[in-house]
């Protein structure tokens, strides 16, 4: 097995890089958004079938993920692909693909990126030969393009390439004490890892886990759930410190170290309808006039700056701009506010008003209501017109695009139905049932009895297929006791809460190993639908 240095000492060279990039930047202005199209690069669109076409060239492959919100993305771009000796190596021994991980994001997952930018290295068979996130400088770059280009060429692997998977085995039938262990199994896990001196969770990264949050507060009874109010108290008031922007309104994605610092600047309107949500509960269970300010702002934000009166519909993402939020308010007149992304993204739009229809009963903001309905609105003319959900709807373009993948499906099933509750309206109802309809024809897999995304290879990312599943056992739930539909969803909830209920030693494995908590995000679509099946059999 052939050792490769260069990734060795990957993890080290990219901290420095962050310190000293996060230092210079302040003196940078921010460059305009990722455009590959000019790059020297000479990339060629992703499509689902770029690999099978390019195979005849029998070269390796650079696929690099980004996202027209991303800085660091700016970064490689300028300060790495721009330099000669990269982009001339790049064309001459790569095939060289260009993936937005927005529009993408099917691709995203199936090569489980885990942010961006995000390097992929192809064999030239199609194969994974190695993956990374981050950025590097040109040099590092190089070394790593020439030896990926070599290793490739002699038949030689990386040491160390891929973690060892468990592989899934979906139990034969279920067993309800599973479902409780994989319950207290999620409760213990997360209170053991609240981080009691910088609080949030984890030893890496910080962000506000508004999904994990807001179901411990659902959740726990007693002396946890007094714990969990307490530390979440405390994890919203270092978010409000470090990663929220007091002049605009606003949360930042998250902070590169446990003690808050080096926040990611980009600012996404499904996250901070989150972040809104866990402050006004948090706020209603322990007052907290910091924590309320900030919510109010930032309900101001997302009604301001990323919503567009034009389309009547809230905006997805506003770039990041490091320099731009280093400066005072006076200052900032006299600066460019970072770019709002002119799309607007099926699965982030629904995300976002799932958390709006319940801040309704937080705030009294005349016009929040109003820019939730005609968001609603502009969502529904598109599904009803047409026989298939769109990924995103683009403002240069006036028209949807790109066919929905399943989380556009799952959560836009969640969300209308949410909606003709709070509503009481038949139109949102007609949607909800449309939507999950068309998810049955599209995504419903027979022999396994869940809902399976085609754009995936093989059962190779279980927690994600358990999030998807989670909503629409939850929707499929919430229809029943609301009874407004005929249909008997109960053969189609019960084995999707069964494929899924051994996933117990997969979730100890994530709990043991994590720095990064995001992945606590994805078990909870699934442990409430539990909550509410085992609710439904007392």
């Amino acid at each position: 097995m052939h050792r490769f240095p260069v990734y060795q000492w990957y993890t080290a060279i990219t901290k420095c890089l962050v310190f000293f990039l996060t230092t210079m930047i302040i003196l940078i202005s921010t460059a305009t958004a990722f455009e590959h199209e000019g790059s020297s690069v000479n990339f060629q669109d992703y499509s689902r079938d770029v690999i099978r076409k390019n195979r005849e060239k029998n070269k390796p492959y650079f696929l690099l993920f980004a996202a027209q919100w991303c800085h660091w993305c700016d970064v490689f771009n300028e300060e790495t692909l721009s330099k000669k000796e990269v982009y001339s190596y790049l064309r001459d021994h790569f095939t060289n693909i260009f993936i937005d991980a927005d529009i993408h994001s099917s691709a995203y997952r199936k090569y489980k990126a885990t942010g961006v930018p995000f390097t992929v290295f192809l064999n030239p068979d199609g194969s994974l030969y190695y993956k990374y996130a981050g950025t590097l400088y040109a040099d590092e770059f190089l070394e790593v393009i020439q030896d990926v280009h070599k290793n490739i060429s002699e038949n030689r692997s990386v040491d160390g390439e891929e973690n060892s998977q468990i592989e899934y085995v979906p139990p034969a039938e279920l067993k309800t004490a599973e479902l409780v262990k994989l319950r207290e199994m999620f409760h213990q896990g997360i209170l053991d890892n609240f981080d009691l001196k910088e609080y949030g969770l984890g030893t890496g990264e910080k962000s506000i886990l508004h999904q994990t949050f807001l179901y411990l507060l659902d959740s726990l009874r007693g002396t946890d759930r007094k714990d969990a109010i307490r530390w979440i108290t405390r994890t919203l008031e270092k978010a409000v410190e470090h990663i929220y922007d007091p002049v605009e309104g606003g949360f930042f994605r998250y902070a590169e170290k446990k003690d808050w610092q080096i926040p990611h600047y980009e600012k996404m309107a499904d996250l901070n309808a989150g972040a809104v949500m866990i402050m006004y509960e948090i706020n209603r269970q322990s007052p907290s006039p910091d924590l309320k300010k900030a919510a109010d702002k930032t309900v101001q934000y997302l009604t301001s700056t990323l919503y567009d009166p034009n389309i009547g519909s809230f905006l997805s993402f506003q770039e990041a701009d490091t320099s731009y939020y280093f400066l005072s308010g006076d200052h900032r007149k006299n600066g460019q506010r970072p770019n709002v992304v002119e799309k607007v993204f099926t699965d982030r739009l629904a995300k976002t008003l799932v958390y709006l229809i319940d801040v309704l009963d937080y705030t009294t903001l005349n016009s929040l209501e109003e820019k939730v309905t005609q968001s609603l609105d502009f969502m529904a003319e598109m599904i009803l017109k047409n026989d298939q959900l769109y990924h995103y709807y683009s403002i240069s373009e006036r028209q949807w695009l790109r066919s929905g993948s399943l989380p556009d499906y799952a959560y836009s099933a969640t969300l209308f139905l949410k909606a003709a509750t709070k509503f009481v309206s038949r139109r949102y109802h007609e949607v909800a049932m449309k939507i999950l309809r068309l998810s049955k024809a599209r995504f419903h897999d027979a022999e396994k009895r869940i809902f399976f995304d085609p754009s995936m290879d093989s059962l190779d990312d279980v927690e994600y297929l358990m999030e998807m599943n989670g909503l629409f056992a939850q929707m499929m739930l919430d229809m029943e006791m609301i009874q407004w539909t005929n249909d008997d969803h109960r053969n189609q909830i019960e084995p999707m809460i069964t494929y899924f209920s051994a996933i117990d030693e997969l979730l100890e494995d994530q709990i043991w190993d994590a720095e990064n908590w995001q992945f606590a995000e994805r078990y909870v679509p699934y442990l409430k639908a539990v909550d509410k099946f085992l609710a439904s059999r007392e």
